[in-house]
């Protein structure tokens, strides 16, 4: 697996200046061929989105995942990889990597249109896994450009925080195995207060807990709002097949149980106290993913509502079969 720590994927890096200036002309030829960005108000969300997904479908423009680490980008990438080619290591990068395109990340806002029309003519999609600090902020990309499809997926901060891995498990030990002293220790851990945060924006505000300021808050907002699409993982299988419809391209396979929790956060814990600890060290980011599901592509609490009242619908039929049972006969033959 990639470790968003180990930059060892990235070595040899070209130099992105003479890289870029190599690339100067025949990208200027290229954009020519795509509808011109000047047109678009870059306050336009929808019109700005339109442009990309319609570039994408003609394969003008690259497909980007901003991955935070523990948000469903192995299933992502598993399922991108099924659609056409990408990064050979957890499509963040890898030897196949063309030696046109320089290996950082995040770009800058010049080169941005550039790399994305150099990678696009190799793969489909790519990802940025995040489990530090980007290099460079990530307000400082074009995500307005025409190239550039961009995709987050945001997850109940709790729930990212039980995700777990070797690390978590050296410190605080597994979690099903955890001592009531590792579980306070577990919630006092600084590393992982407000990750998004984090992550997103560009002074990593956020690192204050519940003194984080909605200044914060509202800096992260703004960063989503620039995202091509957003995805919740609660409903991660419902949201790529709506993001493949809106791309134009079929999934053959989904892990239908991917970005699903069977058991709450606050039961896995099991200590209400801890648990809202835990959340109120973490509010803003909780505050973020909640704002952003109403941007995301789907609607997970509609889609729990619809599948209730579904279910409600089968018990209303189980029910009158019950009662044509009980008229019927013994077995509900019909004598």
């Amino acid at each position: 697996k990639f470790d968003a720590e180990d930059d060892s994927v990235f070595n040899n890096q070209s130099d992105s200046k003479s890289t870029n200036e190599e690339l100067g002309s025949e990208i200027s030829l290229a954009s020519n061929n795509i509808t011109n960005q000047d047109n678009i108000n870059i306050d336009d969300r929808e019109s700005i989105r339109a442009l990309q997904i319609e570039n994408y479908k003609k394969g003008d423009a690259l497909l980007l995942n901003i991955h935070i680490t523990h948000h469903a980008g192995t299933t992502f990438c598993a399922a991108m990889k099924q659609i056409g080619n990408t990064p050979s290591n957890a499509c963040n990068g890898g030897d196949d990597w063309p030696e046109t395109v320089p290996r950082h990340r995040p770009w800058e806002y010049d080169e941005t249109d550039r790399n994305a029309i150099e990678l696009r003519k190799v793969y489909h999609f790519i990802s940025w896994e995040f489990g530090k600090k980007p290099r460079s902020p990530l307000v400082d990309v074009n995500w307005e450009s025409p190239h550039l499809v961009s995709v987050i997926v945001m997850k109940d901060p709790i729930d990212r925080r039980l995700s777990g891995d070797g690390g978590i498990n050296r410190m605080f030990g597994k979690e099903e195995e955890r001592t009531e002293e590792q579980w306070e220790a577990f919630a006092k851990y600084d590393g992982s207060i407000n990750f998004m945060l984090t992550r997103l924006t560009p002074d990593r505000c956020g690192t204050e807990g519940e003194n984080t300021t909605e200044e914060c808050l509202e800096t992260g907002k703004e960063l989503l709002r620039r995202f091509t699409y957003i995805l919740d993982v609660k409903c991660l299988d419902e949201g790529l097949e709506a993001l493949a419809g809106e791309l134009g391209f079929s999934l053959p396979y989904l892990n239908k149980d991917s970005g699903k929790t069977q058991v709450s956060a606050r039961e896995r814990i099991g200590d209400d106290e801890l648990y809202e600890f835990i959340l109120r060290r973490n509010q803003r980011d909780f505050e973020l993913y909640e704002w952003s599901k109403g941007l995301s592509l789907v609607n997970c609490s509609a889609l729990e509502e619809e599948l209730f009242d579904d279910d409600d619908d089968n018990n209303d039929i189980i029910n009158n079969d019950d009662d044509f049972n009980d008229s019927a006969g013994n077995d509900g033959n019909v004598l």
